[in-house]
């Protein structure tokens, strides 16, 4: 720890209605840790032991047994280490701001395979498609009506229920419902606004229901593998459909067939910013965040369109929020002829 971390005893002054003698806790023990190994002065975490009740010589001796605890000094050390990280991320930052290019997504109409590669896929940043897809089947023919007369009564696994719950996407398990696809085809006729169900990605088990659609989707040469039967993920929902802040494992390619969905983008070497509190998801709401230059403590937001016929590449790491804009079919794609295997890397699936 730095000369500023050592602990002096030194407490805050009596308060006059100074909170009953607290009991120590494990807990409170482990509050105490973390405040410190975050970089907290420990004589201010010893006025905030004082103020949450504790008797000075409680203060002194949990507070003098932590900062000699070695486990306490192995984490310190580690947090050092961390710092040196997220220093190094924040030098990224502070170079990619002076490149206007980097502030917007770019656009392209026609790129070549190699092209995509260099500028984008191994350049980890997005860039949005356009006139790419306009010759897959998908784009003439999949509409409510022509998905119901595939799919009729057959049961299909929704999201359903999200607005009970503010952390839906975390506990999504939670939310699956199976229910006739014709039963979702209704709801989604109203042309009601709703963030409440989703046929999603993640219900795996629609896998066969929907293997039928994937006859429809065309190809693109050299830069997604082909591949027999399913190969990719469904996406369908009404307008006000959200998926909050978080980053997946893989580089994406996000397939927009029918109405517009409004992405919002921040770019991996701004992960520290993004109060990332557990495995792939952030703290932060779309809200919380508008689209524009950094500010103080939050990182720079690049918001984008996209429409139908269009396909958003999302670079592994990269955070994004997802806000249906009309009511939505697409799919998503990880199925890239480059090598795309991150998730087997990853380990921070715990708290953070």
């Amino acid at each position: 720890m730095t000369q500023d971390n050592i602990f002096t005893g030194r407490l805050a002054a009596p308060r006059m209605n100074m909170a009953p003698t607290a009991i120590m806790t494990d807990e409170i023990r482990r509050q105490m840790v973390e405040r410190m190994v975050n970089g907290e002065n420990p004589d201010d975490v010893s006025r905030w032991l004082s103020i949450k009740g504790f008797p000075a010589q409680t203060i002194k001796e949990e507070v003098g047994r932590a900062v000699n605890d070695p486990f306490y000094q192995g984490s310190a050390r580690m947090r050092t280490r961390l710092m040196k990280r997220e220093w190094q991320s924040a030098i990224q930052r502070k170079l990619v701001e002076l490149d206007p290019a980097a502030q917007e997504v770019p656009v392209e109409t026609e790129l070549s395979p190699g092209d995509f590669l260099t500028r984008y896929y191994a350049a980890h940043r997005p860039v949005l498609l356009r006139g790419m897809i306009d010759h897959w089947p998908a784009m003439t023919k999949w509409s409510l009506d022509y998905f119901e007369a595939l799919f009729g009564d057959a049961d299909v696994s929704v999201q359903w229920g999200r607005e009970s719950n503010p952390e839906y996407e975390r506990y999504k398990e939670a939310h699956r419902r199976v229910m006739p696809f014709a039963e979702v085809a209704a709801r989604l006729r109203t042309g009601e606004p709703s963030n409440d169900y989703y046929v999603t990605a993640g219900n795996e088990d629609n896998r066969e229901l929907l293997e039928p659609l994937w006859e429809d989707m065309g190809d693109l040469p050299g830069i997604l593998e082909e591949q027999d039967g399913n190969g990719g993920f469904f996406w369908m929902g009404p307008e006000g459909t959200i998926t909050p802040f978080h980053h997946d494992l893989t580089n994406n390619l996000l397939v927009q067939i029918r109405g517009r969905k409004k992405v919002k983008l921040v770019a991996s070497h701004d992960t520290a910013l993004m109060r990332n509190d557990r495995h792939c998801f952030s703290l932060w709401s779309g809200d919380d965040l508008p689209a524009g230059p950094p500010k103080r403590n939050k990182p720079r937001v690049i918001e984008v369109i996209l429409g139908e016929g269009e396909a958003l590449f999302i670079p592994v790491g990269w955070w994004h929020h997802v806000e249906a804009l009309d009511m939505t079919i697409g799919a998503s794609f990880t199925n890239f002829v480059w090598p795309n295997d991150h998730f087997s890397d990853y380990a921070a699936h715990g708290d953070m």
